[in-house]
Order: C-alpha cells, then sequence, then structure tokens
C-alpha cells in the first residue's frame, strides 16, 4: 500500500525577538539599539525596561542584533534575541549597564 500523503503547513518568514531586561535605575536613561526588518540600524531613546522587538528580517540567515547603554550607567541590562519558536539565538545576562547581543 502506498504511504498516506504527507501535508506540510507552510512556515511564514522567519521572526525574530529582541528583548531587552533588567534594572532601570530611577532617573536613569536606557537607549536601545537594534537592526530593523530591513537591515537598518534603529535606536530608540528613554525605553522602559522591559523592552521587546519582533522583527522579520528580510534574510532568513540574519538573526539582527540588539544592544542597550544605561546614560548614567546606574541600570543592570540584559538582552537576548529568540526566533518565534522559541529557539535563543544569542543572549547576555551580565547585569551591566550596557549589554549586547
Amino acid at each position: 500500500a502506498a504511504p498516506p500523503p504527507t501535508t506540510t503547513t507552510p512556515t511564514g518568514p522567519r521572526q525574530v525577538t529582541y528583548s531587552v531586561t533588567g534594572t532601570k535605575a530611577p532617573g536613569d536613561i536606557i537607549s536601545v539599539t537594534y537592526v530593523d526588518a530591513s537591515g537598518r540600524r534603529r535606536t530608540q531613546h528613554n525605553v522602559y525596561i522591559p523592552w521587546s522587538m519582533t522583527v522579520t528580517p528580510i534574510s532568513q540567515s540574519d538573526v539582527g542584533s540588539v544592544e542597550a547603554s544605561s546614560l548614567f550607567r546606574l541600570s543592570r541590562l540584559n538582552c537576548s534575541i529568540t526566533t518565534s519558536d522559541g529557539t535563543v539565538l544569542s543572549s547576555n545576562s551580565n547585569d551591566a549597564p550596557q549589554t549586547s547581543c
């Protein structure tokens, strides 16, 4: 007998989520720089923690990057880059005033 036909669900474009976690010190200003879906670097200033951004990179092999920094070097920051299925592509949990993934 022939094997039953296999049905495949088309997978959409892969998404990656940049996350910045940690502790924001009172009065401190945190800036986050990340690579957007077009491969351009974007910066957001005075963000709140936890921060996250989900993008769909043009290239399936591109994981992008995320960096966060504390203006007064008082906050403790960590970061991660994960895929939509939960795979961790990069992470840094050094609780430092500056972090990058």
